[in-house]
Order: structure tokens, then C-alpha cells, then sequence
């Protein structure tokens, strides 16, 4: 497939709330592959829905996005409080398992126990860093979490979008989402 018409392919699916995980690997497979370069700044992420336990789960919980400072310095998980203020939290410090086995779409109350107490979740400190791995035959650009067994491998489907696919240790089916620069 072509760029456009695999951009076209994307936004079709992006407004899908039901794809499947085959048909979301087809697409990811055919995207472009990023460099650690094109990774550099801050993106704000959205869910890109497959039927995965995570779907909606980020942004339940104010999620903003991911920001990459350069190689060695990755924050994988930025929020937004309910001022517009951006904030850092450590994932280690996050049920991030739970999420891949209970549905999270119905935890929307706790949104606002999460935002009242983010001071015990918050740091300043890089809690990742991005490397160009091989995944699924192709090597591109893939956030390694510093202490979980997680990573969060990229493709391009323009210059400021990117299709992510969390890869992530014993989770039976991946969760995909999208992250489109600032």
C-alpha cells in the first residue's frame, strides 16, 4: 500500500472502536519504520481500539502522551490535571498488569482519586529510553521501560503520528495506541 492510502487505512480504523488484532498488525506491518531522531519531542497519545482491556484505560485517567527527551531519557507516561498542568508519573508505581487483564472503560470515578493523590505517583526523573529494535522482521525505533517488562515499539504513519504497540511480558494480546506530535 501506498503512504495516503495507508494513512487513509489508519484514520479509518483509528475512528473504529472494534478492530481486530490481525487487521491492526496488518497495518502496523505495512507502516513505515521510525528513527530514535523522529522520537524526539512530546506527542499526545489516543487509544486506537482493538477489544484490549487497556482500550480507553490511559485516557480514563487524563493520560496526555509520552515525551522523549532524547535516547537515555524517556517519560512514558505524561497526565494532565484538571488545570491543563502536565505531569510525570513513574509506571512502575501503576497497576499497569491489572490493566491488562480488567477492563478499565468503567474506572472513570477513580480518575479523580488518581488526579487528588498524583503526588504519590509523580516523578521528574526519565523512567525510559528508546533503541531500534527488530520486531515482527522490521527494526524500528521502541521505548524500553526502565522496570517493567515493557516495550512500546513505533511505526510511522506520517511525520507527526505514529501506530504504537505495547509489547509487554505475558500479556496475551497487544495493546495498540497512537501518539501524534505537539
Amino acid at each position: 500500500m501506498k503512504n495516503k492510502s495507508l494513512e487513509s487505512k489508519f484514520n479509518e480504523m483509528r475512528s473504529k472502536m472494534n478492530n481486530s488484532t490481525e487487521d491492526s498488525f496488518a497495518l502496523f506491518d505495512a507502516l513505515e519504520v521510525v528513527s530514535i531522531q523522529e522520537m524526539i519531542g512530546k506527542w499526545h497519545g489516543s487509544g486506537f481500539h482493538t477489544g484490549h482491556t487497556m482500550d480507553g484505560a490511559l485516557e480514563t485517567f487524563n493520560w496526555y502522551g509520552k515525551e522523549f527527551v532524547d535516547s537515555e531519557n524517556v517519560h512514558p507516561l505524561v497526565f494532565q490535571s484538571l488545570r491543563k498542568c502536565l505531569f510525570k508519573v513513574n509506571p512502575s508505581l501503576m497497576p499497569v498488569r491489572l490493566a491488562t487483564i480488567i477492563p478499565s472503560t468503567h474506572l472513570w470515578p477513580l480518575k479523580y482519586l488518581f488526579l487528588l493523590v498524583r503526588f504519590l505517583f509523580q516523578t521528574n526523573k526519565s523512567k525510559a529510553r528508546v533503541r531500534q529494535i527488530e520486531f515482527r522482521g522490521q527494526v524500528t525505533a521502541a521505548m524500553i521501560y526502565d522496570n517493567l517488562p515493557i516495550h512500546d515499539v513505533f511505526k510511522k504513519v506520517n511525520q507527526n503520528t505514529l501506530l504504537g504497540c505495547m509489547d509487554f511480558k505475558g500479556m496475551k494480546q497487544p495493546f495498540f495506541f497512537v501518539l501524534e506530535r505537539d
